[in-house]
């Protein structure tokens, strides 16, 4: 069973990606969080397989809460956010520099139909990524 930590500040996002992702039989969401501070306490207290983080988050973004993940208790970090392909935040940089394994777009309707191709692809990802063991990331 990969054991996944949820990260999303918007509950119809969030929704989405917990179902999405336990939709399949090898997946339990172990927690959702909402803000990056939470992230990071859970994160160290679960132990999680993997984490889900968006990065606009209030308290303390995503990418603060991926390096203070990556010190503390390094664990894949997948991050789903919609500005994955800003050219302004350069965020797919700044994400891996963070410590982050990967990043993937929202999809623009996601609080529609976004359950199919991207939902696959998304499983396939973290089925992938869950049995990375990633280093401590300096700070």
């Amino acid at each position: 069973m990969i054991r996944i930590l949820v990260v999303e500040d918007s509950p119809t996002a969030r929704a989405l990606l917990v179902h999405l992702l336990e939709e399949d039989p090898e997946i339990q969401v172990v927690e959702q969080a909402t803000d990056g501070r939470q992230a990071v306490e859970m994160a160290v207290r679960l132990r999680p397989d993997l984490i889900t983080m968006d990065v606009v988050l209030p308290d303390m973004d995503g990418l603060e809460a991926t390096r203070r993940i990556m010190a503390r208790c390094p664990a894949p970090i997948l991050i789903v956010t919609a500005y994955a392909d800003s050219p302004e935040l350069n965020m797919a940089f700044e994400a891996m520099k963070a410590g982050a394994l990967d990043v993937v777009s929202k999809p623009t309707d996601f609080g529609g139909g976004a359950s199919g191709d991207w939902g696959r692809d998304l499983v396939a990802k973290v089925k992938a990524l869950a049995g990375v063991r990633p280093r401590p990331v300096e700070r």
